[in-house]
């Protein structure tokens, strides 16, 4: 699903999605989804199969780098040019070196590239005679889009405020930042200041949304359009029924950073791990940490393994061969973040065990498609009780992976996202 002829009439030019650090897999294909051509039929099919995709009853469901020329650290990944309209993604810092950054010095170095190198390149991108036609700039880093809606107010590019993580919000919840504070209050009016002189504000989800306006009041322009996944790798590959003697594999992937709940998965592990469960932690950050300290400390080192982050062939070996994806939320951050990992684990045909609040944008996606379990955090019996399930009710779980799996495809992949995409750049364009 792409532009069709009208939609690439209309803006004109090259859309390019900004951040410090590289979005692989999502970006990826929406960059090729975006460029390639589509009709406004095959939109409206897209629109269709994801509305029947929500309600999915169970009988159907068992049934290489490059660099922009003046710049020394932007990377161009993806850069696919159509006769009217292109997209590409520009980011200083790639996924692997951001995972592969170790010690003080390095640590230092990553800081620089992303909070001083990234936004001045930015600024002089737009600053160019022959600027993009349109600007996605997300809050990674935070103050980007405002360094880019003053670099355009003398070229006029359209600059789309991509909320990924709500500032200071996130910084109050991660302990980093004193709630009523002078610099809390400054850094709210700041973040104020781009909703109001960004072109759209593109929101992850409704309750992110919702939220956000509960603490700064109508946000003008705002669209919500999901993160989703990159669906192709796990194409023409629905779930299929595990082996009838081996254990259930439950894979964590990703950052298990401050925003993730990682103490109710600990009180649980202190009484145990089945042996027909086989936890599989993959990933960084401070979650992590605790995680070893427990698997240390409870014995537990047959059923719970954990490594670091996974270059992609391996990531993409490691989501196929997986039967439940583990992703969790801290109490306080459903208003704040939305787990991006959730898309890509449905569009490999994972079900998803969530430890996040019940109210929540993770959660209302489990139950509208009904492709895993939310338990709260804290209620560590009904996590056990979770698992208990996963493990003995083998169909079930299969239903589960099922509709994860159609689900993704239909409603949350690149290809199906890309023309909501398109309406936000044809809505800056006029």
């Amino acid at each position: 699903m792409g532009f069709d002829e009208k939609q690439a009439d209309g803006l004109g030019g090259q859309v390019e999605f900004w951040s410090s650090v590289e979005y692989g897999s999502f970006l990826k294909g929406l960059v090729r989804e975006l460029c390639a051509h589509g009709s406004s039929a095959e939109c409206a099919a897209r629109n269709a199969e994801c509305a029947q995709a929500a309600t999915f009853s169970q009988a159907r469901a068992t049934g290489a780098a490059g660099r922009t020329p003046g710049t020394r650290l932007l990377d161009t990944r993806n850069a696919i040019s159509a006769p009217a309209i292109g997209a590409r993604q520009c980011f200083a810092v790639t996924e692997v070196d951001y995972r592969q950054s170790r010690g003080t010095v390095a640590r230092l170095l990553l800081r620089w590239r992303c909070y001083v190198d990234y936004p001045l390149q930015l600024r002089r991108r737009i600053r160019q005679e022959e600027p993009a036609a349109a600007l996605v700039v997300s809050t990674n880093t935070f103050y980007a889009p405002w360094v880019a809606m003053r670099a355009a107010r003398r070229t006029g590019v359209p600059v789309v405020h991509w909320m990924l993580d709500l500032f200071p919000d996130v910084l109050v919840l991660a302990s980093k930042l004193r709630a009523g504070s002078w610099a809390e209050r400054r850094l709210r009016r700041w973040v104020r200041s781009m909703f109001d002189g960004a072109a759209a504000n593109v929101f992850l989800g409704s309750r992110l949304l919702a939220y956000a306006e509960a603490q700064f009041g109508p946000i003008p322009r705002a669209k919500v359009i999901p993160i989703g996944c990159d669906a192709a790798p796990f194409a023409g590959r629905p779930p299929l029924p595990r082996e009838e003697y081996g254990p259930v594999r439950l894979l964590y992937c990703g950052n298990f950073g401050r925003m993730h709940e990682v103490d109710t998965i600990v009180q649980s592990f202190r009484v145990g791990v089945s042996t027909g469960v086989q936890f599989d932690f993959r990933g960084i950050g401070p979650g992590m940490i605790a995680l070893a300290a427990a698997v240390r400390e409870f014995g537990l080192g047959e059923q719970v393994r954990l490594s670091g982050g996974l270059p992609e062939a391996e990531w993409l070996e490691a989501m196929g061969a997986a039967d439940v994806a583990l992703v969790t939320m801290k109490p306080g951050a459903e208003g704040i973040v939305m787990p991006s990992k959730t898309y890509s684990a449905m569009a490999a045909g994972q079900a998803v065990l969530a430890v996040c609040p019940r109210e929540s944008d993770l959660a209302d996606l489990i139950i509208a498609h009904d492709c895993g379990w939310v338990v709260e955090p804290g209620d560590v019996n009904g996590l056990r009780a979770a698992l208990a399930e996963i493990e003995q009710d083998v169909g079930g779980l299969l239903a589960k992976r099922k509709r994860a799996w159609l689900a993704a495809r239909a409603c949350y992949s690149a290809e199906a996202l890309a023309h909501r995409w398109a309406e936000v750049f044809r809505t800056v364009a006029k």
